[in-house]
Formats: C-alpha cells, sequence, structure tokens
C-alpha cells in the first residue's frame, strides 16, 4: 500500500504490458531516468503495467513510459476510461491520451488549421490507392499504420517496392501497413535537414531538438542511429507548435513534444504530435530535467484539467 505518512504526495508513471513482447529489456533505464529526473520531488514515485488496473490512490498518474499501446490500442484505450471513469487524476488526460492513439487525429488539426503533412487516410493499401497519392504527392511516398509508434511498419515506397535496408528496431525486414494506414509524400527535408521535436512541459516550451537521420535512412529516432542535437527552433517552428497546443489547450498537458519537418516550399508541417509516452530528449538540455520536474510538481500540488 501507498504509505501516505512516508510522504506528501504520490506519483504513479505507467510501464508496458509484461505480456506482450514490448515488454523489453530497455524501458526500465527510461523509467529510471524519468525517476533520476524527478530526483527530490516531494513525492513517492510507483511504478505498474498500464494493463493492469489501478487499485490504489495516488495523486497523479502519468502514462510517461507506457510503451506497447500500439500493439493493443483497444486494450490501451480501455484502460484510460477506466482511469477516466474512475475520476483517477492522470496527466495527460485520458480522453486526450486515447485520441492520440491514432494518428487520424491529424485530420482533427488540419480542419483546425494546424498545417501537417499532406495525407491520404485509407482503411486499406491498394494500387488505386498509391496512385491517387502519387497523382497528389509524387512518385515517393512515405507509408504509415495510423496506429504505430517506433517507425513500425513504415516504409518509403518508391516504383512498386520499399526502398531497402529499412529494418524496425528487432532488426526485422519493415513491411507496408496491414489495414487503416496514411500515405504521405517523402519529405527531402527529412534528410537534408532533419526533423524538429519541440518539447513543452505544463504548456511552455523547453528545449527543442534536431534529429537528422543517418545517411541512407529517413527515421530520426536514436534507434535507427540519428544525430540529434540541441537547437533553437526556428520562429515558424514555434508557431506551429503554439497552434498545435491551443487546439488542445495547453493548460490540459503536463508534457507534450511538437514533430515536425519543411515541405519544399521550407514551409513547417506537422508530423506527430507526441502526448503519450514520447522521449523527452531531457539529456540534451541541462536544464529540461528541472523544467519537467517543476511540470509534474506543479501538477500534483496546483491540480489539473484532466476532467474539465
Amino acid at each position: 500500500m501507498v504509505n501516505k505518512e512516508a510522504m506528501s504526495k504520490s506519483l504513479l508513471i505507467l510501464t508496458p504490458n509484461p505480456d506482450h513482447p514490448s515488454h523489453h529489456g530497455r524501458w526500465p533505464y527510461v523509467l529510471d531516468a524519468y525517476r533520476e529526473a524527478l530526483a527530490g520531488i516531494d513525492a513517492e514515485i510507483f511504478d505498474q503495467p498500464w494493463s493492469e488496473p489501478v487499485t490504489q490512490d495516488f495523486d497523479l498518474i502519468v502514462p510517461l513510459v507506457a510503451w506497447g499501446y500500439h500493439n493493443d490500442p483497444d486494450g490501451f484505450r480501455a484502460a484510460m476510461q477506466r482511469l477516466a471513469d474512475d475520476k483517477r487524476r492522470v496527466f495527460n488526460p485520458p480522453e486526450i491520451v486515447a485520441w492520440n492513439v491514432d494518428k487520424r487525429y491529424l485530420r482533427d488539426l488540419a480542419e483546425a488549421g494546424v498545417r501537417i503533412i499532406p495525407t491520404l487516410f485509407v482503411e486499406q493499401l491498394t494500387n488505386d490507392d498509391i496512385a491517387r497519392a502519387r497523382a497528389d504527392f509524387g512518385d515517393t511516398l512515405v507509408l504509415k499504420p495510423v496506429v504505430s509508434a517506433g517507425a513500425k511498419n513504415t516504409v518509403v515506397w518508391q516504383g512498386d517496392t520499399a526502398l531497402p535496408g529499412e529494418t524496425d528496431v528487432e532488426g526485422k525486414v519493415a513491411g507496408p501497413p496491414q489495414g487503416p494506414a496514411m500515405i504521405q509524400p517523402f519529405m527531402e527535408s527529412v534528410q537534408s535537414e532533419g526533423e524538429w521535436s519541440l518539447l513543452y512541459f505544463a504548456g511552455a516550451f523547453s528545449h527543442a531538438v534536431l534529429k537528422t537521420p543517418k545517411s541512407g535512412d529517413f527515421r530520426s529516432q536514436p534507434d535507427y542511429d540519428a544525430r540529434l542535437q540541441l537547437k533553437w527552433p526556428p520562429v515558424e517552428a514555434s508557431d506551429l507548435a503554439e497552434a498545435a497546443l491551443d487546439f488542445i489547450g495547453r493548460d490540459r498537458l503536463l508534457y507534450a513534444r511538437v514533430d515536425m519537418v519543411r515541405d519544399a516550399e521550407g514551409r513547417f508541417c506537422l508530423m506527430e504530435l507526441e502526448l503519450i509516452e514520447p522521449d523527452l530528449y531531457l539529456t540534451y538540455d541541462l536544464e529540461a530535467s528541472m523544467r519537467f520536474k517543476d511540470a509534474v510538481e506543479l501538477a500534483m500540488h496546483v491540480g489539473c484539467k484532466c476532467h474539465a
């Protein structure tokens, strides 16, 4: 049981489902890094899999390490709904997290005037879909599942096949998505400049990282040996990130990572709005951990609009 006398507050971090292969050996180190970043906080920190019911009272629950949600999206949404029904204090809120599972959330942002990468959403990839996308976007396309993480089943498609050498973090050859998918133009600036990630804590800008894939690759994750460097973002990048956060309501977000890339005209386009378990790149800015810690402490002591 949580010892309320030992600490004035209690924090629960959600971790992977141990029954799924995604429960692999790296996430404990990520959890330890968050514990280190939150060292000295006036709270005792607990963790448990997101797939298990929360039976104790916590002052705050965060899905920071809820890896593998994309392998069981319905189960994950059900878990978030239980937390909402039980009126648990979850930050980011369950309804926002559940919305963020499926990348068709990008349509909502686009309809609100936030510039995204041009995207064709389909229920099942067909040759007609590929032909239609090429007519609009050009010959080289990016194919992604609408529910995915870590570039799983994301491929660059040129001609009749995926470009060679594309494997996932487990070393398996990546194939095109099965089921609901999204088709986008390949943004050449990913390889020439890189992908920008802007980090926000409690609605305020913290830091930004420019992620450039290794030569010959298009994936910007550290898992694929991309180069990451701390950079001050261009004004246009900040404007796009602010517009995305304003759509959600920045006072409802404990943390957010806004990923974007330039189009052929040099305009920034939203790639993803990461609100579940993004890498917050705390080690790239010496003061980022302190800003994150302050935001978490504020959420526990002041409260949040999780059920507004």
